[in-house]
Order: C-alpha cells, then structure tokens, then sequence
C-alpha cells in the first residue's frame, strides 16, 4: 500500500476504535482494593451513556462527545474479538487435547441422539411429531465465541457421513443430526468446492418437521438440537444495508480449523495464505489492508468486525437486535420446558438480572413441577458429585463470594437447597471416565436420576 493509503487507513481505524476514549473511560470507573476494575463497571459506564445520546467529561477541560463514546465501546468490541483470535490460535498449539475431549463429548451427544431417536421410531405414530425430531437437550453459550456450538457441528456432520448411521422407517431412511440455532441465519459455505455466492441456510424446527412429513419424499429423517447464543457471537455479522445476519464459519471442516474465528481489523493477524476471499469487494478489502471485512451472504454489503452483535454483561441494555431478541424468546421456552438446568462455566452473577429472572420464573412456572439443577465447577474437592445432602458439608470449606461456593448458593437461592448437586472436578473431567468421554459419564451429566 501506498503512504496515503496507509495514512487512510490509520484514520479509519481511528475513528472507528477510539483506543485513547477507552483509555481515559477505564480510568474513571471505580477500582477494587487491588487497583483493578470491575468489567460491569465499564460497560455500565458505555452503555448508559450511548443509551442516553450524551457526551460526558472524563477530567477537567476534556469532554468526550457521544461519537466518541460509540467508538471506545467499538475498541472494547475490537478487544475481546482479538483476545478470542488470539486464544483460539494458542489453543490449537497447546491445548489441542482438550479440543478433542470436548468434540468427543459432542460426538457422544450426537450418538445419544440416535440412540434416542431409535427408541422413538417405534414409539410415535409420525416422525414429524415434535417429540420425535425434537432432541431433549438444549444448550445456551453466554460467550461470545463459538467453539462449542463448532465442535457439536463438526462431530454431527462426522456422524451423519458415517457408514455405521442409522436407519429407520420403512422405506429405511438415514436418521440425521442437526442444529437448531433459535433464528435462521444465512452462513458463507465452508465447503470450498461449491459456489461461494451461494449461502449455507441451518436446519430449523419447520424445516424438520417438514423432511419428515410421511407425504415428503426426502431421502432423510432430522432429529434436532437447540444451541443458542442470546449474547452474540463472533461469527456473525448485522448487514448496515439489509439488516440480516450472516455467519462466517471459516473454510475447513477440521475441528482446529486455524480460520474458525474471524480477525481482528489489522493485516498482521492473518498470513495472506490462510485468507481466502470469497467475492471480489473480500478481494479488493484484502488489498487495502482491511482483512475483517466479509461480504454479506444476502446482498453482499461489506460488513466490518464492529459490525458483530455482542450483548455486553451491563445494566444498562438496550433493545437487542430482532434476531437477538427472538433467540432470547427461544431461550425462555426452552427453559420453561426443561426439568433439569445444568451450569457449566456459568457463575449466575447477581449483575445478570435477566436470567436470573427466567430461572426465577420457571421455578414459579409449575411451582408443582420439581427444577433440578446441577453446578459444574473446579474445587480443591476430590472429582465428584456431591448430592444436595452433601453439599452444605463442602460449603464450609469454601471461601465466601468466591466461585464455586457463590455459584452454589445463587443456585441454591433459585433452585432450592433440595434440587441443587454440585461437580467438583470441572471441565472436560465431567464427561469423562479414565481420562476417555464415555456414555456413562455424559448420563450421568444429564440425568440427575442415574446418581
């Protein structure tokens, strides 16, 4: 690039992520004893002031007017976007065991779909019957990156290419798994070989309970699974021309799939032999230097990474995105159904009022209907589960506000001292036996009963 074009693009990205606004705003929030600050604070400080369209002075003489503002909630954006990029690479290199357990782990959900829907070809008199195509296991991700839902993704396209997948019906048909996602959105194909303007649309509950209208002539039977992210995620891109959502889940099927996680706005995060462009504006974005943008997989719009939708942990939220707000709909019911929540990595922090509001409600939903829920956490305890009657016993022993013990009493707060187990070992240990992911483990995850 030419030195105007450089000069160009330093204003860009200036005006864009006002690292300096950031800078001054963190300076004022309030600061624990150890000189740290609270990440609640800082948001509760952006979005309340975003939220009111005002500037406000960050010291004597310095005013930062609302534009500026925008753009440091821009660079915080930009930041957990890099930290993401920049941990997913390291994890490639230093913890790609742990990868391989969890994928392992969604292998095993996948085959315990299949077993499942096997038990109910004989059972239900349609396969379009919500019970049937419908899976019992529904899992919500409050991050923002996508590491899970991808190793569920790639495990169940393993398990439907599989020789050894099932069949069921008469005539036999191949019993498929697949993802519901709580909104239908459009995704750049993975698949390099195939038209790279033509979008990758998900499964959804209509279209499978269609593929399995006995009047339908598809070669498959779908069971699904619900995976939502209420919060965002780094895949996805809100189009400033059409408003749709895009999602780009890089250009390899390996679960480690080095183009996973889209970058950050700077050339020196991506070598030009992992980028691949898609259209001809991805191609004249990779030439100037502008290695985040991504065409929109509906009109074709560039889209940029400040154009990802997060939902920031702050107190002051506004009205979500419709896509957003429409999974967090799917989110409520899928709670309202459910007679057992399992947490895992998930600490219910009193400043996340909202769902701790819908947990509060599906208790009193069915006030005669029991909620079990069951807290995943690393203690110096040895790995195991602890029942409601043991609990109170390892509570003691605990440090008092600190994880797993304020996980344990905000459940217990929400769910009863009666429905609440605790895991000691955490993540992957849960759904694991001798170091391996076993079937019995995961059950043992998933249902209380089998302790």
């Amino acid at each position: 690039s030419s030195e105007e074009d450089i000069r160009r693009r330093i204003v860009e990205l200036c005006t864009l992520y006002d690292w300096p606004a950031l800078k001054l705003i963190v300076g004022i929030c309030p600061k624990k004893t150890n000189g740290d600050i609270d990440l609640t604070d800082l948001f509760n400080v952006l979005d309340m002031h975003i939220q009111s369209g005002h500037g406000f002075n960050v010291k004597q003489g310095l005013f930062l007017t609302p534009q500026r503002v925008l753009a440091a909630r821009n660079a915080l954006k930009m930041l957990l976007l890099a930290m993401f990029y920049v941990d997913w690479r390291y994890a490639r290199e230093e913890k790609s065991e742990h990868i391989y357990l969890h994928y392992e782990f969604a292998r095993a959900l996948g085959r315990r779909m299949q077993r499942r829907g096997l038990e109910l070809a004989g059972e239900v008199d349609h396969f379009d019957d919500r019970e049937f195509y419908m899976g019992d296991v529904s899992f919500v991700s409050l991050n923002y990156d996508p590491i899970a839902l991808w190793c569920q993704f790639v495990a169940n396209r393993d398990l439907n290419k599989s020789p050894s997948t099932p069949h069921i019906g008469c005539p036999a048909r191949k019993l498929k798994i697949f993802h519901d996602l709580g909104h239908f959105v459009g995704s750049a194909r993975v698949n390099k070989s195939r038209s790279p303007k033509t979008p990758w649309h998900p499964m959804n509950e209509a279209a499978a309970q269609r593929l399995n209208d006995d009047e339908h002539d598809s070669g498959d039977r779908i069971r699904i699974g619900k995976f939502l992210l209420p919060h965002g995620c780094l895949w996805w891109r809100e189009c400033p021309n059409c408003g749709k959502l895009s999602s780009y889940m890089g250009d390899s099927w390996e679960r480690d799939s080095l183009t996973l996680i889209p970058p950050p706005p700077l050339k020196a995060f991506v070598d030009p032999e992992q980028f691949r462009w898609r259209v001809e504006c991805e191609r004249k974005a990779w030439v100037k230097g502008e290695v985040d943008m991504r065409a929109c997989v509906h009109c074709q719009t560039p889209t940029y990474a400040h154009h990802t939708p997060t939902a920031m942990q702050s107190n002051f939220k506004s009205s979500p995105p419709p896509f957003l707000e429409e999974i967090e709909r799917d989110l409520r019911v899928a709670v309202e159904e459910a007679d057992h929540i399992v947490l895992m990595g998930y600490s219910l922090p009193k400043d996340d009022m909202e769902f701790r509001a819908i947990f509060s409600a599906r208790r009193s939903f069915n006030p005669n209907r029991r909620v079990k829920c069951s807290v995943v956490n690393k203690s110096e305890h040895n790995d195991r589960w602890f029942s409601p009657s043991e609990r109170p016993d390892i509570l003691l022993d605990m440090d008092p506000g600190q994880p797993p013990r304020s996980i344990l009493e905000a459940a217990q707060e929400l769910f009863g001292k009666d429905n609440v187990r605790f895991y000691s070992g955490g993540i992957p240990q849960v759904f694991l036996d001798g170091g391996r992911v076993m079937d019995a483990a995961v059950e043992r995850l998933l249902n209380w009963e089998d302790q």
